[in-house]
C-alpha cells in the first residue's frame, strides 16, 4: 500500500483491474479491485498538501464529499461540505486550482477550461458557480440550485446536468472562459421523495441519480415530449420553453434503500455508498450491474462519503 500526499504512479492501462475513489474527511483513496477484494494504491490528504493555503488544509477540506476524475484520468476534481474546491494532479498530487466555495457537493469540467460547482445550503450557497481553472478563487458566474448537489458535463448531448432537491436542469454552455454563458435548455422533477444527492454517468449514457428514498435510472431522451414537463407548474417550467422528455426507471438493486450517498456504474459492475453513521460510512459495496454477488468492501480510518469508478 501506498500511503503520501502526492505519489507519481502513471494511469492504469485500459486492461487493468478496474480502480475506484473513496473518499471522505479530508482523504482521497485509490483502490484497485481483484476477485472482489480491494488493494489501496494510492491516497492524498488535505491535511499533507504543502501547496495549498493552511485554511484549506484545516478546514476547508475536512469533509471531502465528491472526488471526481477528469481529464482523462489525470486530474481528480475535489469538493468539500466545508468550503473548499480543489484539481489534484494524479501523478503528482500537485494542486492546480482551488476555489472557497460554501458547502461544495459536487463539481466537473467544462469546454473551454471551466469547471461548474454546485453548492448545497448556506446563505452563500444553493447555487451554481462557474470557474475558470486558470484563475483560482475567482467565480465568473453564479445561478440558484436549490440544495445543489450534482454537476456532470455530457459532451455526446453538449450539456451540463445538474441536480438540486426537486430537480435535474439541462444547461447549454456558451461565452468563453472568461464570461461564460448557461442558458437553461430542460428540467425534469425527481420521483419519490426527491431530495436529489448524486449524479452520474451510466455506460449507456443515461445516468443513476439517487434521492432520499432510492436510486434511478434517468434517460433525459426517453419518454413522451407532448406529455409535458415533468417540472410542471410547481416546478416552474420556464415560461415558453417546450416539454422535456425523460424518464425515471427504479433501479432494483438499489430502490427502495434510504440514505445512498453514491452511486456509480462501469462495464458490468454497480459500486455504491450507504450511510450508517449519520452521513457517512465505514465501507462501501461493490456488486454486478443487477446487484448481485455484493461484496462488502470495509474501509478504515475514514468517514467514507462517495465512490468514484476511474474510467
Amino acid at each position: 500500500m501506498i500511503i503520501a500526499a502526492a505519489v507519481a504512479s502513471a494511469p492504469a492501462p485500459a486492461d487493468a483491474a478496474p480502480r475506484l475513489y473513496a473518499c471522505g474527511g479530508d482523504q482521497i483513496r485509490e483502490y484497485r479491485i481483484e476477485s472482489g477484494r480491494s488493494v489501496e494504491v494510492w491516497r492524498w490528504r488535505a491535511a499533507d498538501a504543502t501547496d495549498l493555503p493552511a485554511r484549506y488544509r484545516t478546514a476547508l477540506l475536512a469533509h471531502i464529499d465528491d472526488c471526481k476524475p477528469v481529464d482523462g484520468g489525470r486530474g481528480i476534481l475535489v469538493t468539500a461540505s466545508t468550503g473548499g474546491v480543489v484539481l489534484i494532479e494524479r501523478v503528482s498530487g500537485r494542486v492546480t486550482f482551488r476555489a472557497t466555495a460554501p458547502m461544495a457537493h459536487s463539481a466537473d469540467m467544462l469546454p473551454g477550461g471551466m469547471i461548474a460547482v454546485a453548492l448545497s445550503i448556506d446563505p452563500k450557497g444553493d447555487r451554481l458557480e462557474v470557474y475558470d481553472r486558470t484563475r483560482s478563487e475567482t467565480p465568473l458566474l453564479h445561478l440558484p440550485l436549490p440544495s445543489g448537489h450534482g454537476a456532470v458535463w455530457d459532451r455526446a448531448r453538449d450539456r451540463l446536468f445538474v441536480l438540486s432537491h426537486d430537480l435535474i436542469q439541462a444547461y447549454r454552455v456558451a461565452g468563453t472562459s472568461s464570461a461564460p454563458v448557461l442558458t437553461e435548455s430542460a428540467r425534469w422533477t425527481l420521483p419519490g421523495r426527491r431530495d436529489g444527492h448524486d449524479l452520474s454517468r451510466r455506460p449507456d449514457g443515461r445516468y443513476l441519480v439517487t434521492t432520499d428514498d432510492g436510486v434511478w435510472t434517468f434517460d433525459p431522451d426517453a419518454g413522451d415530449p407532448d406529455a409535458g414537463d415533468a417540472a410542471g407548474p410547481a416546478g416552474g417550467r420556464p415560461e415558453g420553453r417546450p416539454p422535456a422528455p425523460g424518464t425515471y426507471t427504479p433501479l432494483p438493486a438499489l430502490n427502495p434503500r434510504p440514505r445512498v450517498k453514491a452511486v456509480g456504474m462501469m462495464g458490468g459492475r454497480l459500486a455504491w455508498v450507504q450511510a450508517e453513521e449519520s452521513w457517512w460510512a465505514k465501507g462501501f459495496t461493490i456488486a454486478r450491474a443487477d446487484g448481485s454477488d455484493p461484496v462488502r468492501i470495509p474501509v478504515e480510518g475514514m468517514r467514507l462519503y462517495k465512490v468514484r469508478w476511474i474510467r
